[in-house]
Order: C-alpha cells, then structure tokens, then sequence
C-alpha cells in the first residue's frame, strides 16, 4: 500500500513494536501517540527528517543489516508521508528510497530497520532489537 500524508496512514503492528523497542521509555509514547492519532501522523513524518535519530537507543545501533535480514519483506515511511506497506524485500524498498528527507525501513515484524535523516545519503542507521 502506498499512500500520502493527506491520506490514512496503515500502520502495521511492525511499526509500533520497532518504536515501542528501538526509543527509549521516555520517547516511545510520545512517538506511538504519533501514530495512534491519524491527525499527528504528519508529526511522525517530519521527525523523520532529523526528530527520530536523536532518540533512538544507542546500544540497538549495529554495523549492517545482514544481507538475509534485508530480503525480507518490510516497509518503508518517508517525511514526505509517503509509505509503502507491501510485500516487497526491503533491499528494493530501500533503492526506492528518496534521496531527499529522512525515511525509516523496517521489517514486517519490527524487529530491525535502516534510518537515514535527512541530508545524510549513504550514512544510515542501522538497528536490530
């Protein structure tokens, strides 16, 4: 599924198990009511710009994904509130990925994920919980 800001955003149960594992317990509620209310959905969007690096949890950060993590089927959600919920491995979503703003890609179940903020190509993040 692919859809805009202006339109209902599906967020999977992925999704909220990455935030609720990868933030700490001070940030994490603050960014679940980000996704619980369709009217802050915006506000979730543009912390991916450069909002989201500063919270996330330093020892969850790894080196690289490995290359069977990555075939895995995932999701991808940009600060332009575009997001793509489908079956596709996130090594293609991750090619699809914009060069501008910043973009979160995770794996269906929410367990890992690659974080680029904004102005930072080729210097991702990468986090396994």
């Amino acid at each position: 599924m692919v859809s805009n800001a202006g339109e209902k955003m599906d967020i999977i149960e992925g999704l909220a198990c990455f935030i609720k594992n990868a933030l700490p317990a001070a940030k994490r509620d603050r960014f679940l009511d980000f996704l619980g209310k369709e009217k802050n959905h915006k506000k979730f969007y543009s912390s991916l710009d450069h909002d989201f690096e500063n919270h996330i949890n330093k020892e969850k950060i790894v080196t690289k994904l490995t290359d069977s993590e990555l075939t895995q089927a995932g999701s991808l959600y940009c600060s332009n509130g575009v997001t793509n919920n489908s079956e596709i491995a996130m090594i293609d979503l991750y090619n699809k990925a914009p060069w501008e703003g910043g973009w979160l890609l995770i794996n269906k179940a929410g367990t890992y994920g690659v974080y680029r903020a904004e102005g930072r190509a080729n210097d991702e993040i990468h986090i396994r919980l």
